[in-house]
């Protein structure tokens, strides 16, 4: 809920804004489900943290577009002060790699060649973020902040980029080292009958 109340601070938004806001900035590094959006409007309406006006639009539904409250700001500025809690994460490409040693190096070659390239394309969002988005927003004083959090991804993304193309080094000598072994096997065998 703290992240709604986050965006709000920019400027006063509907459901359908917010949603759109999370997906283009902090949807890069902030899970927010959709589906939690407009109950967690509500339950922040209810507790006096977000008002909301109701807009009606000209052959549309009404558009509810809410605003942070006192209240509201009270409660962003308590969570902001409270240290982040280290996460543990999930990767499953790491846990494959890991028991890399059960399937063909081939396989391993592919998931990390379309992470890397996953990755690139990423980076190629984040550079434009930059560019084009945060830049427009200069006039925001939340905007160097932006810049921070685009930069921190930014370098994630370009050192996920350097650890995808060494693993691939790695994993391809281990491929050819694989098939030396086999080839050595299958000549050992055919030398045998």
């Amino acid at each position: 809920m703290e992240v709604l109340l986050g965006l709000l601070t920019i400027e006063p938004m509907s459901g359908y804004d917010l949603g759109q806001v999370i997906r283009d900035s902090v949807g890069h590094f902030w899970n927010e489900s959709y589906g939690q959006i407009y109950p967690n409007l509500k339950r922040l309406a209810e507790a006096g943290q977000v008002t909301a006006q109701t807009e009606r639009q000209k052959g549309k539904p009404e558009r509810h577009v809410y605003s942070i409250t006192k209240k509201g700001r009270k409660r962003l500025a308590a969570w902001l002060e409270v240290a982040p809690q280290p996460e543990i994460p999930r990767n499953e490409l790491l846990l494959k790699l890991f028991f890399g040693a059960q399937i063909s190096p081939k396989i391993s070659i592919q998931h990390v060649e379309r992470m890397v390239e996953s990755e690139r394309a990423f980076l190629r969002e984040f550079k434009r973020i930059e560019l084009e988005e945060i830049a427009k927003s200069e006039q925001y004083p939340d905007a160097p902040y932006w810049k921070m959090a685009a930069r921190f991804g930014q370098l994630e993304l370009e050192a996920h980029q350097r650890w995808g193309e060494e693993t691939l080094d790695e994993l391809r000598k281990i491929a050819k080292k694989q098939r030396k072994h086999t080839e050595k096997r299958k000549k050992k065998s055919h030398a045998e009958k």
